[in-house]
């Protein structure tokens, strides 16, 4: 009597949720997406009332199992379907940048953040003008303000969000997203990423600092060669961290760097031309003409899950 009691039990807490499900949906208390997922689910319905009935005589909580069952085939279904559709490139949102930065703009800070996008920061050919383009699914959206100050300093703060919590599954996919910067500017750009190829060009753009914190992805970063005019010759000029992936410096053979490893354990090693650095205690690169060369940079080098690269440009 307990395992027919539990049975119906379980029969009706399934009833009551559809139920509440059509309540909710004809409220339009649903969001979009929720519903959608919904509607891929129904069909969790039929395997749990078959494995019910087939269970039931079977085992003592057989309908209890078969809701687990079921729940966890939808759970596992609509994780596949996410993670699939995550690695598609969209094209139905579209969002270009085109500014020009003053005369008297003498820094220009640059702060990005992106969602699943792969990203792309280069030169541009205009002397003050920055401009670019973000392309990716219609559930993101790119958040751009630009401010120049009195202090003849500028802030361009660039941010992907999903304004949807629970986005629609077909329109779920990856970004890309390229902006061009000035070279007649300072500049101290920060990247902040949670997935995506990161590929940083900054040759012949004055580069002052560089700080980025990619979560998962590969990331290329050419530096250019240039001296740092705002720091001290003994600062360091920022910490790239790429947390899961490989980070790949391209560094120009008249500027000599000065590199803090901190690898995490990961007991990969780091790869670079041992004619150039010189490895030191305390997992440090540092270039064999530092003391003496006219353009030195320092940075913190974060990679606790991939390779740490260094090479000069054309090899």
């Amino acid at each position: 009597m307990n395992v027919q009691r539990r049975t119906h039990f379980i029969w009706g807490l399934v009833l009551l949720g559809v139920a509440l499900v059509i309540l909710l949906r004809a409220l339009g208390m649903i969001p979009a997406g929720v519903d959608d997922l919904i509607n891929r689910a129904w069909p969790a319905l039929l395997v749990f009332g078959g494995l019910a009935v087939f269970l039931r005589e079977r085992l003592p909580l057989g309908s209890v199992i078969a809701l687990i069952i079921s729940g966890g085939l939808v759970a596992a279904m609509t994780t596949v379907a996410f993670s699939n559709r995550s690695v598609e490139m969209r094209d139905d949102y579209r969002e270009p940048i085109a500014l020009t930065v003053a005369d008297s703009i003498t820094l220009l800070r640059v702060q990005i953040v992106t969602l699943s996008t792969d990203v792309e920061l280069v030169r541009s050919l205009e002397a003050r003008a920055i401009s670019g383009e973000f392309v990716g699914s219609s559930e993101s959206r790119l958040q751009v303000d630009y401010n120049e100050a009195p202090d003849n300093t500028a802030a361009l703060v660039i941010t992907e969000t999903q304004p949807n919590e629970f986005p629609m599954l077909d329109a779920v996919g990856r970004g890309r997203f390229q902006l061009e910067l000035p070279a007649g500017v300072l500049l101290d750009v920060d990247f902040r990423g949670a997935t995506g190829t990161l590929t940083l060009n900054m040759s012949d753009l004055s580069l002052e600092r560089l700080n980025f914190n990619l979560a998962q992805g590969n990331s290329v970063v050419t530096l250019p060669s240039y001296r740092p005019q705002a720091s001290q010759p003994d600062a360091s000029l920022g910490t790239l961290i790429v947390q899961d992936g490989d980070l790949r410096l391209v560094i120009p053979s008249d500027v000599a760097a000065r590199l803090e490893l901190q690898r995490g354990g990961s007991g990969l090693e780091p790869l670079f031309d041992a004619l150039i650095y010189n490895y030191l205690v305390g997992d440090i690169l540092e270039a064999r003409n530092f003391d003496a060369a006219s353009v030195q940079m320092r940075y913190t080098l974060t990679v606790p899950r991939g390779r740490i690269i260094i090479e000069a440009p054309g090899s």
